[in-house]
């Protein structure tokens, strides 16, 4: 058994929408958009982390997703200790990004307009910048 299983996840929101006023100059180099939220039922260890993306506002399209992730924390594979709220910001994120990637790669390639949006590897929990982890 390990410290944190993964049981699955789903897509709780997603939406294209042609961007009409876009004005043909895209940011080249944007900072990708991304949110998250963690919600651990300290009873059962059990977790739902939420992974939120979206374009900017001068981009050809409206894209927007969210996807839901099911984490179980088991307590007594923690034997350095690291704890719940800690593991999940630095590894569920981490687990989830390459789903939310492939979801905004193929549906911005379904508007068969404008060359699919294909987002960078990155270290997702510090592009959150949870530096106050402990806290929450």
């Amino acid at each position: 058994m390990t410290v944190l299983d993964f049981k699955g996840y789903r897509v709780t929101k997603m939406s294209y929408k042609r961007n009409d006023n876009f004005n043909g100059e895209a940011e080249v180099s944007y900072k990708p958009s991304f949110n998250s939220a963690i919600n651990l039922n300290e009873e059962t260890n059990e977790a739902i982390v939420i992974l939120k993306f979206e374009t900017p506002k001068n981009f050809p399209f409206k894209l927007k997703v969210n996807i839901e992730g099911n984490f179980k924390y088991n307590i007594e594979e923690d034997s350095q200790k690291i704890g719940a709220k800690r593991l999940l910001y630095q590894n569920a994120l981490a687990i989830l990004f390459p789903y939310l990637r492939v979801i905004v790669n193929q549906v911005s390639g379904l508007g068969n307009e404008y060359p699919p949006l294909l987002l960078p590897t990155v270290n997702i929990a510090s592009l959150l910048n949870n530096e106050e982890i402990d806290k929450k």
